[in-house]
């Protein structure tokens, strides 16, 4: 195989993988189902990378260790939050580690703090100490287009992010409100 042929194929290679990912996103906003999940900020600027905020959400991103329901969680394990709604905004209403019924709204998260983390864990029985397990679901962060931020802040006001969910628990941010108006 010459040069330029192996070339060809890593840009090729490359460009496939980037539809793939265009695709997978459309194909979720498109045959989703739209959730409102209430946000709190957490990070609103970063230097290198420009104007974004980055928060969790209220209901769903903390969560006890109860409503686990006895299951051993690990550090980096895929959990299913199954959601309720609750008046306008979406909670969580349990965490299990299968894919849920079909029917029922759920995100797909990893546990990323709080989980065991050794096997003195499991022996202490530590998933039942009240502590608080930290999820993440991919769509924590929300790039603001250059100029529309002009020293915004999301303290002190409600916010709010629209998400599309898709059958598998896959989510994609789709818009965020500031005190029910679209944002930004």
């Amino acid at each position: 195989m010459t040069k330029q042929t192996k070339f060809i194929l890593a840009v090729a290679l490359q460009v496939v993988i980037f539809f793939a990912i265009i695709i997978f996103k459309v194909s979720i906003l498109s045959g989703g189902t739209d959730i409102l999940l209430r946000i709190e900020p957490v990070d609103p600027r970063d230097m290198l990378r420009g104007d974004y905020a980055t928060f969790q959400y209220s209901n769903i991103s903390n969560l006890d260790s109860y409503i686990f329901g006895g299951q051993q969680i690990r550090n980096g394990d895929t959990v299913y939050v199954v959601l309720r709604q609750s008046g306008k905004y979406w909670m969580a209403q349990n965490v299990q580690k299968t894919k849920p019924l079909s029917g029922e709204i759920a995100l797909k998260g990893k546990v990323a703090s709080g989980g065991i983390e050794t096997q003195s864990d499991v022996l202490s029985n530590r998933r039942f100490d009240g502590s608080r397990i930290h999820i993440v679901y991919g769509i924590e962060e929300y790039f603001i287009p250059e100029g529309k931020d002009q020293g915004f802040s999301f303290f002190n006001k409600e916010a709010a992010a629209r998400v599309v969910v898709d059958e598998n628990g896959n989510a994609v941010l789709k818009q965020i409100f500031v005190d029910d108006k679209l944002w930004p």
